[in-house]
């Protein structure tokens, strides 16, 4: 809020200019700054009795008795207080003056004193101070006016000045608040859409493999089928499973089941392309987009799976059956059609002895 490296004046902007126009609006003028200066020797005599009253009439109330706690604290206060009186009656009201009262209301406002007290506090003073003028003024009433006159001025300028550091230090945390709350809304929404990503993704792929799932797989397949339709390419799809997988799993249990899924998942990945589309369509079972692909390259790479798939599971007895479909221009498959072709064509493959997979076109 207060920056030491600058004086009050300075963070509040004011200037001589503006502490002339201020005492201007109290019409706080040469007169009364002599009059309060002619004041000073009265109160000086009666600073302890003003003191102690000011304290009477303040204490009673628990927000301040709270705010003031030990003897310790009111006997310091009530040193602060005497010379803080005493300065009211010194006749200079300059830029110097001007910094110790925006001082007084830091202070203020540190220690807790809200500004409804702080204003009562300054009624009653100026109550105090009117009694003791009243009772030394020897019956002049035109005298007595223009002291008490001279010593409202005094006091609302002062007030004026404490206020400042009030709303000051408030527009001061009202900022900070604004900035943490910016901040925090910032961090907020850092956190929901990394949050929002990580759902997106986990709704994405297959939880056990990381590969993409049945439903993501699909909405691939059926995006790359219209990109080939616009490209005139053709779309290829593997379709296999792993045999020997179901009888591992029961011997060997399910947790080992799950190693064999993992590792041949890591195993595809290092065999396809970036473009190629891997996902883990259901249990054992796989699917392959082949994007711009032709029936060929379609058969050299799952004699490369097949061999790949078995030389990462020695002495396990997995090995893969796989079936191809192909969308081209000329013979266009949608979706579903697609899958539905290369699944039977993986289960004929598993009729046939020595064929690890059987093309779409073979019979």
């Amino acid at each position: 809020m207060w920056d030491s490296s600058e004086t009050l004046l300075k963070q509040l902007k004011i200037t001589r200019i503006e502490i002339d126009r201020r005492k201007e609006y109290l019409g706080f003028d040469k007169e009364a700054c002599t009059i309060l200066s002619s004041l000073r020797q009265i109160v000086g005599d009666n600073i302890d009795q003003i003191v102690e009253a000011f304290y009477r009439r303040i204490l009673p109330f628990k927000e301040m008795d709270q705010v003031i706690g030990d003897a310790e604290t009111l006997h310091r206060l009530k040193n602060y207080q005497r010379n803080y009186i005493l300065t009211l009656f010194d006749g200079e009201y300059d830029q110097d003056y001007v910094h110790s009262r925006l001082r007084v209301g830091v202070v203020h406002k540190r220690i807790g004193v809200a500004p409804k007290f702080y204003v009562s506090a300054v009624y009653n003073l100026i109550s105090i101070l009117r009694t003791i003028v009243i009772k030394h003024s020897n019956h002049d009433c035109r005298q007595c006016e223009n002291e008490l006159a001279a010593i409202e001025k005094i006091l609302m300028f002062d007030l004026s000045l404490a206020i400042d550091t009030y709303i000051y230090s408030l527009m001061g945390e009202v900022e900070r608040s604004k900035d943490e709350l910016e901040n925090y809304t910032d961090s907020l929404e850092e956190i929901i859409q990394e949050r929002t990503q990580r759902l997106q993704e986990q709704a994405r792929v297959d939880g056990l493999t990381s590969l993409l799932n049945q439903k993501t797989f699909y909405e691939e397949l059926k995006r790359e089928l219209l990109r080939g339709q616009r490209r005139n390419h053709s779309t290829a799809l593997i379709y296999f499973d792993l045999d020997g997988f179901k009888v591992l799993n029961d011997t060997e249990g399910h947790k080992r089941g799950d190693e064999i899924l993992v590792l041949v998942a890591r195993t595809l990945e290092k065999e396809l392309r970036e473009v190629d589309v891997l996902a883990r369509y259901g249990g054992d079972e796989f699917c392959i987009i082949l994007c711009e692909s032709d029936l060929e390259s379609a058969q050299q790479l799952c004699r490369r799976l097949c061999s790949a798939i078995e030389k990462a599971t020695p002495n396990t007895g997995i090995s893969c059956s796989m079936g191809i479909a192909l969308s081209s221009i000329e013979e266009p498959l949608d979706a579903d059609s697609m899958v539905n072709l290369a699944d039977s064509r993986m289960y004929d493959a598993k009729e046939i002895p020595g064929f690890s997979f059987l093309p779409a076109d073979e019979d």
